[in-house]
C-alpha cells in the first residue's frame, strides 16, 4: 500500500534526525584510549533469526595489536536486552567468562581477556555468542513480509590502523523460498542455503575502514514467526525522541532550543501520515447500472483500483520498455532513455507537446505498436533527462495525466462494477498462468499478460515454477546491457534459478520478480501522495545507529522496518 511505503520514508527521516541530534553528544576519546593502536583485518558476523523474533548473533573478530596490550574488548549490541549470563566468549579458542556491561559504550558489553591479553605484535581472534530479543519487525513495505536490519560493531577511529574485511551473514527460518528473501538498500553479495535449509544472505565488504557503521537489511516471509514487532506512527516518533533526548542528558534547558523544530517535525510527520491513505483517485461519481468500462490499459486499471502509485509507475515504464519506446540504460538506480526513433525534442518542426505526440504516434503506427496519451508526457520527461534515474524524475505531472485521463474515461460508467470487473481480470490471469505447467507455454502467456498478473499483491508464484524464472522480453539476452557498477538486474532469458552461479541459487536480483519489487519500491522517492492534485467531480457522472569513538555516547536510536544496531566498540 502507498501508506506503508511512505511510512518507510518517515523512518528514514527519523533516523536522519536522530543521527544529527546524537552528534552533539559524541565524546572525544580520552588520553588513555589514544595509546591503543590496532588493526582489524577481519570481522565476521553470523546472525540467525528465530521464530520468536529474537536473533542469535555470533562474532569472530580478529585484532592485530600495534600498541599497548589489549586486555578488554568492547563490542556493541543491537540493544540492551541481552542476557550476559547466556553469553559465551573466547580468545584464540581459550574460554572467557568475565563479560560485563560496557563502561565505555552506551549499548554493548566489555569482554575481559584476563591473562590472555593480546600483546603488541600479536594477533588474537575474539569469538562472542549471544542472543537479543525483538529484532524482527513488520516490513512496512509489504504486509506479508518480516524485516530485519542490523549493523555490526565498529571501532574507534583514533585507535584503528589500516583496513580490513567485513562479512555479514543473516540466516532466515528454515524452509523459506530463496526467491522470497529480498535485500534492503544494500544488495546481497551472495545468497546460499545452509545444511538445515535456511536461506543465508551474505554481504562482504573488502578492504574497508573498520571505523564506520554498515547497516544491512533483509526481508522474508512472515510465516513461521510466532512474534514480530509491529511499527506504528507512535513507535517511529518514540524511537526518534528516544534517540534525541538522551543526547541532551535530560537537561531540560538544553532541550528548549529544539522545542520549536521538534514541534514542526511532529506536525509535518502527522500531516504526511494523514495524507498516506491511498486516496489519490479523483472523485468519480457512482453511476448505478451505468455498465462496466472495458478497454482500460493495465496502468489505468491499476490506478482505478488505487494500487500503490509506485506499482502504477512501474507498469507504465515496463510497458514502454516492452513496446520499445524506451530502453533501460542503468539498473541501479533504474534509468531509461527514449529510443532514437521516438526522440522529438531537437526537431525544429515539433514545437509543442501535441506535435511531438503526433510525430511519435506515426512512428509507432509504422512499427506496429501504439502510444497511449498518458505515455506522451513520460516520453518528453525521459527525453529531457536521459541520465537521471526514474526515482529522481518529477513524474507527478505525467502521473496526473494518467489518473485524470482514466477518471475521464469513467464518465457515465458504474465505478464499483468496473473495479470488480478488473479484479476478476487480474485473478483470472493469475490462475491461468499458474495452471500452465509447460514452461514455453507459460512464458508465452506471461509475455502477453504480465502487467495484469503484476497487479496482484503476490504475483511471484506465476513467475516461477521449479527452477524456472520468467523474464520479460525486454530483459532477456541482448535486450539489456549492464555493467558491474549498475548492479542489481542480471538480464537473461527465463532460466532456472542459480544458473551460472557457484551457490545453490543466485541473488534475489537473479529473478525478475525480486528485481521488479525492489525497483518499484525505489520509485517511491519520485511520488509523494500529497503531490497528486484532485480535480473537482466531473459533470455527467465522471470523475540507525551511529558511530563515534569507543568512549562515545552511542544510543541505538534507529527506527525503521527493523531496529538492530551495534555501537562502536574496540580494544582498550
Amino acid at each position: 500500500m502507498v501508506r506503508k511505503k511512505y511510512a518507510a520514508l518517515l523512518m528514514v527521516l527519523a533516523i536522519v534526525m536522530a543521527w544529527v541530534g546524537r552528534g552533539a553528544g559524541t565524546a572525544v576519546a580520552g588520553p588513555l584510549q589514544q595509546t591503543y593502536s590496532f588493526g582489524v583485518p577481519l570481522l565476521v558476523m553470523n546472525v540467525a533469526v528465530q521464530p520468536d523474533g529474537s536473533a542469535s548473533i555470533v562474532y569472530d573478530i580478529t585484532f592485530e595489536n600495534f600498541g599497548n596490550p589489549i586486555d578488554i574488548i568492547d563490542v556493541g549490541t543491537p540493544n540492551k536486552d541481552y542476557d550476559i549470563g547466556q553469553m559465551e566468549a573466547s580468545i584464540n579458542g581459550v574460554p572467557l567468562t568475565d563479560i560485563r556491561p560496557s563502561e565505555y559504550i552506551d549499548v554493548g558489553v566489555e569482554v575481559h581477556l584476563v591473562g590472555d591479553a593480546i600483546m603488541a605484535g600479536e594477533t588474537g581472534t575474539l569469538h562472542l555468542e549471544f542472543s537479543v530479543p525483538d529484532l524482527v519487525f513488520a516490513d512496512t513495505t509489504n504486509k506479508e513480509n518480516a524485516s530485519f536490519q542490523i549493523t555490526p560493531t565498529w571501532f574507534d577511529a583514533g585507535a584503528v590502523r589500516g583496513t580490513g574485511d567485513v562479512e555479514i551473514r543473516v540466516a532466515s527460518l528454515p524452509g523459506v523460498d530463496p526467491e522470497a528473501v529480498l535485500y534492503q538498500d544494500v544488495p546481497f553479495t551472495d545468497k546460499v542455503q545452509d545444511e538445515v535449509g535456511r536461506v543465508v544472505a551474505v554481504w562482504r565488504f573488502e578492504d574497508v575502514t573498520m571505523t564506520e557503521a554498515r547497516r544491512v537489511g533483509v526481508s522474508f516471509p512472515r510465516e513461521g514467526f510466532t512474534q514480530i514487532k509491529e511499527i506504528t506512527f507512535w513507535d517511529i516518533l518514540g524511537r526518534w525522541l528516544a534517540g534525541v533526548l538522551p543526547v541532551v542528558g535530560g537537561v531540560l534547558m538544553f532541550c528548549l532550543p529544539f522545542a520549536v523544530p521538534i514541534f514542526i517535525v511532529f506536525v509535518v510527520i502527522r500531516a504526511i501520515v494523514k495524507a498516506m491513505k491511498p486516496d489519490y483517485l479523483p472523485p468519480i461519481a457512482q453511476v448505478e447500472g451505468g455498465g462496466i468500462k472495458r478497454g482500460l490499459t493495465a496502468p489505468e486499471a491499476a490506478a482505478l483500483l488505487e494500487l500503490p502509485l509506485t506499482k502504477v509507475l512501474g507498469l507504465i515504464v515496463f510497458g514502454m520498455l516492452e513496446k520499445g519506446l524506451v530502453r533501460q540504460t542503468r539498473v541501479g538506480p533504474f534509468t531509461v532513455e527514449v529510443v532514437e526513433a521516438y526522440r522529438a525534442a531537437d526537431r525544429a518542426d515539433l514545437t509543442d507537446a501535441e506535435a511531438r505526440a503526433r510525430y511519435r504516434r506515426e512512428i509507432a503506427r509504422q512499427k506496429g505498436t501504439v502510444i497511449h496519451p498518458y505515455e506522451d508526457p513520460f516520453l518528453d520527461l525521459f527525453e529531457a533527462h536521459p541520465d537521471i534515474p526514474v526515482e529522481k524524475l518529477p513524474v507527478v505531472k505525467p502521473m496526473e495525466t494518467l489518473v485524470n485521463g482514466m477518471a475521464a474515461k469513467m464518465a457515465g460508467f458504474d465505478l464499483s462494477d468496473t473495479q470488480d470487473y478488473y479484479r476478476r481480470v487480474i485473478e483470472r490471469a493469475m490462475q491461468q498462468a499458474e495452471s500452465i505447467g509447460d514452461i514455453q507455454q507459460r512464458e508465452a502467456y506471461l509475455d502477453q499478460y504480465l502487467p495484469w498478473i503484476m497487479m496482484r499483491p503476490n504475483y511471484r508464484p506465476a513467475l516461477s515454477v521449479g527452477g524456472y524464472n520468467y523474464w520479460p522480453v525486454w530483459a532477456r539476452p541482448g535486450a539489456v546491457t549492464t555493467t558491474a557498477a549498475g548492479g542489481g538486474l542480471l538480464a537473461g532469458a527465463s532460466r532456472p534459478s542459480g544458473s551460472g552461479s557457484t551457490t545453490k541459487f543466485g541473488d534475489v536480483s537473479a529473478s525478475f520478480a525480486g528485481w521488479a519489487e525492489t525497483t518499484m519500491g525505489g520509485m517511491a522517492a519520485a511520488i509523494l501522495p500529497t503531490a497528486l492534485s484532485k480535480p473537482v467531480v466531473m459533470s455527467g457522472g465522471g470523475g540507525s545507529s551511529g558511530g563515534g569513538s569507543s568512549h562515545s555516547s552511542c544510543a541505538c536510536a534507529c527506527a525503521g522496518c527493523a531496529c538492530a544496531c551495534a555501537c562502536a566498540g574496540g580494544g582498550r
